[in-house]
Order: structure tokens, then C-alpha cells, then sequence
């Protein structure tokens, strides 16, 4: 396997070639998986470059390219964690020690460079997923209509009622959820920006 290392210092990863890197590699894990480019998710409103549905599992994909700070990203991270089952970190060569000295043990780190990815540690499952914020991550009328809620609620008041079925369930929901929106990329050559939706105005934006 090559060294992941700048070999070129006057040729740049944009973040439209680090994304179709990312998403080639991916999609080698797991040719029908989904993915999604921006997704605004859980009750932080914070945005995801990535996410990756593969095999019934959830993965929020972090980038750092050379040019990205490193500071936000611890509280990132602990956003992540309450509502996907693995977090992978690609980052350009010269944030690997930073990023290496805060990650948590199951967080995966993958050093992106012109010279390809290179694994540098793999990710396990994260155990700390919530049922409340997979529910948030979906529009509260749909979550009423495909649970079969009855009367006029909140949007609280619908989660409220649902979150107390099992984790696998809600679990299931979700993966099931974002697979059908989340949209493979054909051409990984051409990577645009999605467009992002708004159900409600009280909900989030999600593709």
C-alpha cells in the first residue's frame, strides 16, 4: 500500500475530488449502499458531508481537507455519536496526529492524500445511538403516518409516543427511512451538490 502523503504540493484535493474519492471507496465496501452529501441531521441541525447507509447500518462520513480546522471537531464528533452506528474521519495528512490525540476508540480514521486513502485505523461500532435522535432526524408527520400516531399531537408529542417502542425497531425505521431517500451517486466522476428539502417548517432539512 503507498505512503498517504502529499507527493505534489501544487496540485490540490478540491473537496468536489475528495468526496468522489470517498465515494468510490465506499461504494467498493458495498456497491448498493446510499449516500447522501450534506445531510442536516438530529436535534443539532448540524450538517454531515456524508452519510453512508450500508447493510443496515448508518455511517456519517467527516472530511478534513489541508485547508479545514481541526477545532470543532470534537463537539462534532459527540454529535455524531448519538445517531450513527460508525463514524469515519478522511483527513488530509497534516491533521493526522491532531485528529489521532482526540478521537474516541470506535471512531475510524482514514488519511486522504493524491496518492489514494489509506486506513489508519478502522472503526467500530458505536454504542451510544439514541432513539430520540434518530426519531428527530425524521419529519415528525411522517414519523406519525408510518407509526399510524392518532390524533392532532406536536411534534413532540408524536416522538413521544413512538420512542417507546424497542431501539431495533426505531433502529430499523431509521436505517430503512434513509435508505429510500438517500441517493447513490452514478456518475462518482461529476459529484454535485444535492438539493435539500424541507418537509415542514418546524422539522428539519433532510434529502
Amino acid at each position: 500500500m503507498r505512503q498517504c502523503s502529499h507527493i505534489n504540493t501544487n496540485k490540490r484535493l478540491t473537496a468536489n475530488a475528495m468526496k468522489e474519492m470517498i465515494t468510490s471507496f465506499l461504494l467498493s465496501r458495498d456497491s448498493n449502499g446510499a449516500i447522501g452529501y450534506e445531510v442536516m441531521y438530529g436535534s443539532s441541525r448540524r450538517i454531515a458531508d456524508m452519510i453512508f447507509i450500508s447493510k443496515e447500518h448508518s455511517y456519517a462520513i467527516e472530511i478534513k481537507s489541508e485547508f479545514d480546522t481541526t477545532a470543532r471537531l470534537k463537539g462534532q464528533l459527540q454529535e455524531y455519536q448519538t445517531l450513527f452506528d460508525y463514524i469515519l474521519i478522511f483527513s488530509a495528512p497534516n491533521h493526522l496526529r491532531a485528529i489521532n490525540a482526540i478521537l474516541p476508540e470506535y471512531v475510524g480514521l482514514y488519511c486522504i492524500s493524491e496518492t489514494g486513502i489509506q486506513k489508519k485505523r478502522r472503526e467500530t461500532i458505536n454504542r451510544h445511538v439514541q432513539k430520540s435522535e434518530m426519531l428527530i432526524s425524521i419529519p415528525s408527520a411522517t414519523v406519525k403516518n408510518d407509526f399510524s400516531v392518532k390524533g392532532k399531537l406536536t411534534s413532540d408529542e408524536i416522538r413521544s409516543v413512538v420512542i417507546k417502542k424497542s431501539y431495533k425497531s426505531i433502529h430499523n425505521y431509521f436505517i430503512s427511512y434513509y435508505k429510500e431517500r438517500l441517493r447513490i451517486r452514478k456518475n462518482k466522476s461529476n459529484i454535485e451538490s444535492p438539493t435539500l428539502v424541507k418537509d415542514t417548517a418546524e422539522d428539519y432539512i433532510i434529502i
